[in-house]
């Protein structure tokens, strides 16, 4: 699988992530509005709590002295044990919401670098390629700035699929005074100029 692909294929598991993220985050933000709502009903419930406290109070020091002070008694424990449970859920569901929010970008950060560190260990190269690439880029500039300084101006070619220059058609004599052969490549441009496979090639 070449690069382009694994990079498309990461960004794409990424985008997905971040849309689950987005989703979560709106269904987080939906229970947290139905809280606010709770806590606003608990809230009148409250204040109609502690006014039909007063008005039971009330009607009961009218009915009777001797029964008054049971039932308002009787009512504010009522009403306290019922705001106290209120309170308690209220505390509940905001500490259950902070944690799902904090989990819920816990999640998205670890995605995040994730990811980032996935597209960094699968596209680029480990140092060890670096450096020899770095270091073959120096032996060719020193072998490009040799032939310079020589007057070499080679054409490559290529001969059965390993590398090749052209040749000069004047090889001269070997020790014998016979003249030297040249192999059997030829340029097929139409120049027909002799081609040489170099050692190492």
């Amino acid at each position: 699988m070449d690069t382009n692909n694994q990079l498309t294929m990461l960004y794409g598991a990424a985008m997905e992530q971040q849309d689950a993220v987005k989703a979560a985050m709106d269904g987080l933000a939906q229970e947290r509005a139905k809280l606010v709502a709770t806590i606003g009903a608990l809230k009148n419930a409250s204040s109609g709590l502690q006014t039909a406290t007063g008005a039971a109070a009330s009607k009961a020091v009218i009915d009777s002295l001797a029964q008054a002070p049971k039932t308002a008694v009787e009512a504010l424990s009522v009403a306290t044990e019922a705001l106290d449970n209120a309170a308690k859920r209220v505390r509940n569901a905001g500490a259950w919401i902070s944690w799902k929010f904090a989990l819920m970008f816990a999640f998205a950060g670890v995605a995040a670098v994730a990811t980032n560190y996935a597209i960094g260990r699968f596209t680029l190269p480990d140092r060890a390629e670096i450096q020899a690439l770095r270091s073959e880029k120096a032996e060719l500039e020193t072998n490009i700035a040799d032939l310079h300084k020589r007057g070499g101006k080679i054409k490559i070619n290529t001969c059965g699929g390993r590398l090749c220059i052209e040749a000069s058609t004047n090889q001269g004599k070997d020790a014998a005074g016979n003249t030297v052969t040249m192999g059997s490549w030829r340029t097929t441009d139409g120049r027909d100029v002799p081609l040489v496979i170099p050692r190492g090639y």
